[in-house]
Order: C-alpha cells, then structure tokens, then sequence
C-alpha cells in the first residue's frame, strides 16, 4: 500500500512540475495605444505576446513604458520591443557599402547598440522590422563575399551574438516578405536567418493588395516554405485584423474571422503560432482554443 501511494505522489509531483505549454499567440501593438490596452483582457485571450513598438520610450517614457512592460510581465505575459533594423528617418537604409565593398559595420553597430539597451530593460524579446532592402537587394551585390542577403544575414548574427550575451535568455524575432523568393528583392533567406533568429514572422496578409489572389492556399503553402526552409526557427504566421478595399481604406474584421484566419494556420500548416497585425484595428478573438 505504501508503495502504490508512493508511486501516485510521485506521478502526481511530476504533472505538477510541469511547465504550462509555451503560448504562440502576439499582436504587434503601435506606441500609441500602450496607455489603451486592456492587459487583462489579452490575456485572458490567450495573446501573451505583446510586440511593442520601440517609440513608446520616447512618446510616454521610459519610466511609464517600463511600468507597462512589467505589469505584462506579471501577468505571465512577454512583450517584444519593436524597432526597424534597415530604416531610419522614413527611408530606407542601404546596409552595404557598394563602393567600398564592405558592410556598413558602423550602422550595424549603431542599431544593435539600441537592441542590447533594450535588454538591459529587462523586456523579453527583440522584434526586428525592416529587416530587410527595399525590393533592391539584387542591385547591392557587388561580390561574391559581400551581398544583399549576406549582408540581412551577417546582422541577424551579429544582434544574436550582442543581445544573447547580455541575456541568453532573450527572444529574438524578425518579420519577414511573405514571398518564397525574397532573397532576391530583399535579400532575406529564411534558412540563414533562421540560424540566428528564434521566430520568424513572415507577413502573410492575404487579405490585402496583390497577395489577395493567392488567398488561403497561397497563405498555406508560404507558412510551409518558412517552417521548413527556416529551421531550427520556429515560425509565428503573421496575419491582419483588417482587409484593405484600396490603398487608403480598410476594414477591421470581426473576431470570428480573424479566428478562422488563425485556425487555418495552427490546423493546416507547419506555423506554431499567429501574430496579429494589429491592435485598435479589428476585433479581438479568444485565441485559447488554438
């Protein structure tokens, strides 16, 4: 008897060690609305992870933005802060030096300067944007060596060597081109980033401009082509609360198809979880049945 009460403590103390599953579910939140959101209220949606944009320090400070990061973090949720890596100033940054054949180290130190700042803060993760050229990565070739795509890829290591040192804890994520063949225009390639890069978010807004036509299974196939040819990545499909009419309006959607949206990619692809782009647009739905 002793014995079979042993092994019932025993089975017990081990299913109450066990971790809670990891939760998969983000929203990319602008600065503007950190002072809005319902912290509460996301959780209990079972959306954990709070990608926040890096303007927040500056427009509510960094005291105020510290204190909302921490009332996250006590509710067991993570918040990502994120930054454009190759824009600044509303254009675009050409990280190669064509002339001089060589990589602009010092802007890549400039910017992984700022990465590792904000892990001092004590956030979760880093979230770059704009990892990438501006549909130009074919015109910044100018050797074998020194490429567009090596250059997306030598800055993904870089960032991970900087910000894992100082927490090796720290989660890095990227938001990617949907397109299969992105080396090309953006000189992103999933399979070298994704050495580097915890989670890879491709962008796969089906609902909107040119990606429309390829509807549910072309958004299908490019969650398949990341989580595959990103590995040892993991891949969080990035989708809209919205459908764009043309190029100056939109319309949020309620939660129930933004639901079906998240389904599609939890149920049928490779994705282990959706990012939703983005808050104060669109309804929110209760993401804990995925």
């Amino acid at each position: 008897m002793k014995k079979i009460l042993a092994v019932i403590f025993l089975a017990a103390t081990i299913v109450s060690c066990k971790h809670a599953p990891e939760n998969t579910n983000g929203i990319w939140l602008w600065s503007k609305f950190m002072n809005e959101v319902d912290l509460d209220d996301l959780h209990a949606k079972a959306i954990d992870n709070i990608i926040l944009h890096e303007v927040a320090f500056e427009k509510h400070g960094v005291d105020s933005t510290l204190a909302f990061i921490h009332e996250a973090q006590s509710k067991g949720m993570k918040v990502h802060i994120w930054f454009q890596a190759f824009y600044k100033d509303g254009k675009w940054i050409n990280p190669v030096d064509d002339s001089l054949n060589r990589y602009k180290q010092e802007y890549f130190d400039e910017v992984i300067e700022r990465a590792v700042k904000y892990v001092g803060y004590g956030v979760d993760g880093i979230h770059l944007d704009y990892i990438r050229f501006g549909g130009t990565a074919h015109k910044h070739n100018p050797s074998e060596e020194i490429t567009a795509t090596g250059c997306v890829t030598e800055f993904c290591r870089q960032i991970n060597k900087a910000t894992k040192a100082a927490n090796p804890k720290i989660i890095l994520s990227a938001a990617l081109m949907p397109e299969p063949d992105s080396e090309y225009y953006y000189g992103q390639d999933p399979a070298q980033m994704g050495q580097y890069i915890d989670i890879l978010m491709p962008m796969i807004y089906f609902h909107c401009d040119s990606y429309r036509k390829g509807g549910r299974p072309w958004a299908k196939m490019v969650a398949d082509h990341f989580a595959t040819k990103g590995a040892p990545a993991k891949v969080w499909a990035g989708l809209t609360t919205y459908e764009d009419t043309d190029t100056e309006h939109v319309v949020p959607m309620n939660a129930e198809r933004i639901l079906q949206d998240c389904r599609m990619f939890t149920d049928s692809t490779k994705a282990e979880g959706v990012v939703l782009f983005r808050y104060g647009l669109g309804e929110l739905p209760d993401l804990n049945e995925l």
